[in-house]
């Protein structure tokens, strides 16, 4: 029985995780394009990287929320909050990398900006399904609101 309940959890872990990298696989597409389009337009790594990232904030969010984590629950501060700090965190990890590789001579480089957005799609999943979108219980029920801000 223990088995079972075990196999089954799995499998909806990695249906999750296939789902998260299909919606931000999307959006980091997306936001790669809008990336590269800015650095061909001369606005500059930092710049560019900002445009990208705030262009692909929102699409993430609702999609994210809708699509992968499968969220039920009313919206609430709490979860918009905690979306918010995940999201700086991980783009300032994002920024860091990016810091890293013009340190080492790689300026204006689409390569650096590539490697920058997939440490922060696997940062911003794990934190995400940690502490934006935590599923309630094993059986991946959505959280109950409780009204108002939680």
């Amino acid at each position: 029985m223990a088995s079972s309940f075990l196999t089954e959890l799995r499998r909806r872990d990695i249906a999750e995780l296939v789902r998260f990298l299909a919606v931000g696989g999307f959006n980091t597409l997306l936001g790669y394009a809008i990336i590269v389009g800015a650095l061909h337009l001369g606005a500059g790594d930092y710049p560019a990287n900002v445009i990208g990232f705030s262009l692909g904030l929102p699409i993430s969010w609702l999609l994210h929320r809708v699509l992968t984590f499968r969220v039920r629950h009313e919206i609430s501060r709490r979860e918009l909050v905690r979306y918010v700090l995940v999201v700086a965190f991980a783009y300032a990890v994002n920024l860091g990398v990016v810091a890293g590789g013009r340190g080492l001579g790689f300026t204006e480089s689409p390569l650096v900006q590539l490697v920058a957005i997939c440490v922060y799609a696997a940062l911003f999943y794990v934190l995400s399904r940690r502490f934006v979108f935590p599923a309630s219980d094993p059986s991946g029920a959505a959280p109950r609101s409780s009204g108002g801000s939680r």
